[in-house]
C-alpha cells in the first residue's frame, strides 16, 4: 500500500498530491479518495479537494475503509448524524418509509416522524419544522436529508433540482457488469402512479430521462456470479438505481419488484444510500456525509467476497 509524507510548504490538494505520489491520474486519485480508500493520519478521507497539512503521513489502502461514525441521536430505527440549525442528516435503516403514506399506520410511523419526536423530546426541536428534501426507498438502508426551515429547503430542493448534489449508493446485484464503469441512460415512466416504474419508448405519456453512473468495486464470475457496485445519481427519478439495473441485466439482490424471483439477498433490498454531498445552505461550503455499511450488508459482502 502506497504511503507518503506531505512535504514543507505544500498547499496542493490530497487529490494531486496522490497522482503525483502514486504515478496516476486525476481522475483516479479523485475516485480512490471518494471510494474510501485513503487515510489522512490514520482517518479516511473522502474530499478530493482537501488539503494535508506539511507532514501529514497519506496512505493508500487495497479496498475502502470503515469508520466509525458516532451519531449525535438516536431514534427507533435511525441515528441523526448531523444536525444544526438548518438541517438534519439521517442514517435511516431499512423497512422504515420516509415520509407519510397515503393510507398511515399508526404503527409504522415514518421517519419524518420519528425524527422530529426525538428532536422534540430531546430539546432540539426549536421551531417543531422538519422538511423531506429527497427520499429513499422503505427497504434502502442509509442516507437522508431534512431541511429545518422552508427556506433551507427551498435552497437544498433547488440543488436537488439542478442535480448538484453528490448521491452514491451501494448495491449488490445479481450477475455482474460487462464493463467495470459506465453509464446507463434509460426513459423512465409510472404508467400507474405508485406502482412499478417502467423502461419505456420516448413516445410514452410522462417519460423521463434517468442517467446513472456506476463502478463495480467487487466481483465473483462464478455461475452464482455476484457484484458489488457503486452507483452515483445524475438524475434522480423513483426508484431509479432499482429499474435501471434490472434493465441492464444485473438486478438488485433482494428486489421483489424489479429483481429475480428466489433470491433474497440479505433478506431485503439490498441498497445502501451511503454518501450524499451538498451545498451548505447557509454557509455556502461543500458538505459531504457518509453512513457505514449496516451489519447485514456487510455481512452480505463478507460472504460473497471474504471482505472484512
Amino acid at each position: 500500500m502506497p504511503r507518503f509524507r506531505i512535504p514543507p510548504g505544500s498547499d496542493a490538494s490530497l487529490t494531486t498530491l496522490l497522482r503525483n505520489a502514486v504515478g496516476t491520474s486525476l481522475r483516479r486519485a479523485r475516485d480512490w479518495i471518494r471510494a474510501g480508500r485513503v487515510t489522512v493520519d490514520g482517518a479516511t478521507v473522502t474530499d478530493p479537494a482537501m488539503r494535508p497539512p506539511a507532514g501529514a503521513e497519506v496512505e493508500l489502502h487495497d479496498r475502502p475503509r470503515q469508520r466509525r461514525i458516532l451519531p449525535v441521536l438516536s431514534g427507533p430505527g435511525f441515528r441523526v448524524l448531523h444536525l444544526d440549525a438548518a438541517l438534519v442528516v439521517v442514517d435511516k435503516d431499512p423497512g422504515i418509509v420516509t415520509v407519510p403514506t397515503t393510507d398511515p399506520d399508526p404503527e409504522d410511523l415514518p421517519l419524518v416522524a420519528r425524527v422530529l419526536a426525538v428532536l422534540a423530546a430531546t430539546g432540539r426541536g426549536a421551531g417543531g419544522e422538519l422538511h423531506v428534501v429527497h427520499r429513499i426507498d422503505r427497504e434502502t438502508s442509509g442516507l437522508v436529508l431534512f431541511a429545518r426551515t422552508s427556506r433551507d429547503a427551498a435552497r437544498l430542493r433547488e440543488q436537488f433540482r439542478a442535480r448538484r448534489p453528490l448521491r452514491e449508493y451501494l448495491g449488490w446485484t445479481a450477475g455482474v457488469p460487462a464493463k467495470r464503469t459506465g453509464t446507463l441512460r434509460h426513459l423512465l415512466a409510472e404508467p400507474d402512479p405508485g406502482r412499478e416504474v417502467a423502461v419505456v419508448e420516448a413516445t410514452t405519456p410522462g417519460a423521463r430521462e434517468a442517467v446513472l453512473e456506476y463502478r463495480v468495486e467487487a466481483a465473483r464470475r462464478d455461475p452464482d456470479a455476484r457484484a458489488r457496485v457503486r452507483f452515483r445519481l445524475v438524475t434522480g427519478r423513483r426508484n431509479q438505481v432499482r429499474v435501471q439495473a434490472a434493465a441492464s441485466g444485473w438486478p438488485l439482490l433482494g428486489d421483489r419488484w424489479y429483481g429475480v424471483g428466489g433470491d433474497p439477498g440479505p433478506g431485503r433490498l439490498a441498497l445502501h444510500a451511503e454518501r450524499l454531498g451538498f451545498v451548505h445552505p447557509r454557509t455556502r461550503r461543500e458538505v459531504v456525509f457518509e453512513a457505514p455499511l449496516p451489519g447485514d450488508l456487510a455481512s452480505l459482502d463478507r460472504d460473497l467476497f471474504g471482505i472484512d
